[in-house]
């Protein structure tokens, strides 16, 4: 099967449509200025930092051929420095015009010299098992392909095609359905999803570009019909409510993209400050604000440090709704003495000036029984937890002053004691570890025997190790072997929370 037409040749092919014709791959300084705009993104976004390996999510579509297309000539031209894999998730979902994708890609990937894997996935079959819409289970189980595929080819991430006008569907679809500040930040550059990094190389281009980009080169690609379909709620958006806003703002997907890029840096704003809200009482079960402190922040610095303390406490967001927030909100600014139960059994108690959070003690979460990978830089997902690591720069500063200053919800390791990549994963039988201030190792189930902790809640604890070692007990203790001192240059910031759902 070829997969290039010349230019009398039409440029998309539908599932019946092969094309003949194969122009050499290396002609042209054709599609410099988008390779170049591609490139530009992938730099100042970092998103291949620390990556040898990068999956190409290729489904055939005009915007995962352009994807495949572009990262192979930055590599070729020496532009990048990265192993290239193609990758192709077939939903079933379309019969033989599924079966055609995949060999389209498949052939392209011949073409291209690269090596290709494939996994089937019955969409239909885990929508019905699990009452989901096609769309969710589509999604859900793409993802998990994907983070197989790179996992078996030694990948470190996995590169998807998604573009400005994406961006805009899924902020438009968002703000339908309403959502936080940390929805209105759209797709990101960068995520880790079940582990894995997700980069999208043309966030910062347009749906047009690319078409005009496959034109120019001589490209062809596929056609799905039920991007058409509107029984999917993403395509009611695409083809009848943002062509209707288009005719009134010509400019509407990349305003939309930079409101995406305004949420995420507001987004980090809110987090930096609320960093500096520090709970004045904290126990393994309670978590208590200053009531005063925390009415003094803005509306959007509140929601976040409630937030914060239900996710300290092992709670999760998904059911905790705007009108919960309000309600709270309203009450501590009053001081209106109240106690309130929360979805998941949480309490919420308003006093003079005390703003409490309680959890039930018998609380469980389930954690998946392979390790999962986590990338200093970026979030990885852990069961219900999502983990953010980070390096801190303290080489010239005061760091009896660093130290006190910690913020809530953050432990700190000494970055030049860990040893290879980590990963977060489940208690084993026979794991030790040495328990900051213990002086010695010992078992992990003797300490937490030991340190009273019950075995429900036992469920809720696991491990994040390096290659050599377990560097810290979460949400328990750190590992003496990784702590900080005064000798410390660089520290490893640790934050663990429950997961956002528009996150």
């Amino acid at each position: 099967m070829s997969l290039w037409a010349n230019r009398r040749t039409r440029s998309s092919a539908s599932s019946k449509t092969t094309p003949t014709f194969m122009p050499p791959y290396d002609t042209a300084s054709k599609g410099g200025a988008f390779e170049d705009k591609a490139a530009q993104w992938i730099a100042s976004h970092c998103l291949l930092d620390g990556i040898s390996g990068l999956l190409l999510a290729v489904s055939g579509g005009a915007d995962s051929v352009a994807l495949a297309a572009v990262l192979h000539r930055l590599v070729a031209a020496g532009r990048l420095n990265v192993r290239l894999v193609v990758g192709h998730v077939n939903h079933t979902l379309r019969g033989d015009a599924s079966n055609g994708d995949e060999a389209f890609v498949r052939a392209m990937a011949e073409r291209l010299s690269l090596p290709c894997v494939c996994r089937r996935v019955d969409v239909r079959g885990s929508a019905q098992k699990q009452k989901l819409s096609i769309e969710t289970a589509a999604r859900s189980l793409r993802l998990d392909a994907l983070a197989a595929l790179a996992n078996e080819s030694n990948c470190q991430a996995v590169a998807t095609g998604h573009q400005t006008d994406d961006q805009a569907e899924t902020v438009v679809h968002r703000l339908m359905r309403g959502t936080a500040l940390s929805g209105l930040c759209g797709i990101r550059p960068m995520t880790v999803l079940n582990g894995r990094r997700f980069v999208r190389p043309l966030l910062t281009v347009r749906r047009a570009e690319i078409e005009a980009y496959l034109r120019d080169c001589g490209w062809v690609w596929r056609d799905d019909a039920t991007n058409r379909s509107y029984a999917f709620t993403r395509n009611r958006i695409r083809h009848r409510l943002l062509p209707a806003l288009h005719k009134q703002s010509p400019d509407v997907a990349a305003r939309l993209r930079r409101l995406a890029e305004c949420g995420h840096w507001a987004r980090l704003r809110v987090e930096s400050t609320a960093d500096l809200v520090k709970p004045v009482d904290r126990s393994e079960h309670t978590l208590s604000y200053s009531r005063s402190e925390f009415i003094r922040q803005s509306p959007w610095v509140q929601v976040e440090l409630i937030g914060r303390a239900i996710c300290a406490l092992g709670g999760g967001l998904r059911d905790v709704t705007s009108r919960h927030y309000r309600e709270l909100m309203a009450k501590a600014a009053r001081a209106d003495s109240a106690k309130i139960t929360w979805p998941g059994r949480l309490a919420v108690s308003v006093e003079a000036d005390r703003l409490t959070f309680s959890a039930p003690i018998e609380r469980l979460s389930v954690f998946p029984s392979e390790p999962v990978a986590v990338s200093i830089g970026t979030v990885a997902d852990f069961g219900p937890y999502t983990i953010r690591i980070n390096y801190v720069d303290i080489k010239g500063k005061d760091f009896f002053d660093y130290l006190a200053n910690k913020p809530p919800c953050t432990e700190w390791l000494d970055a030049e004691r860990i040893e290879g990549p980590l990963v977060a994963r489940q208690i084993r039988p026979g794991d030790r570890f040495w328990p900051l201030g213990l002086g010695h190792e010992k078992k992990v189930a003797r300490f937490l025997q030991d340190s009273q902790i019950l075995k429900p809640q036992r469920q809720s604890v696991f491990v994040l190790a390096d290659t050599k070692k377990i560097i810290y007990l979460a949400p328990l203790r750190l590992d003496e072997r990784a702590k900080v001192s005064k000798r410390t240059k660089k520290i490893l910031k640790i934050n663990i929370f429950y997961r956002d759902k528009d996150a």
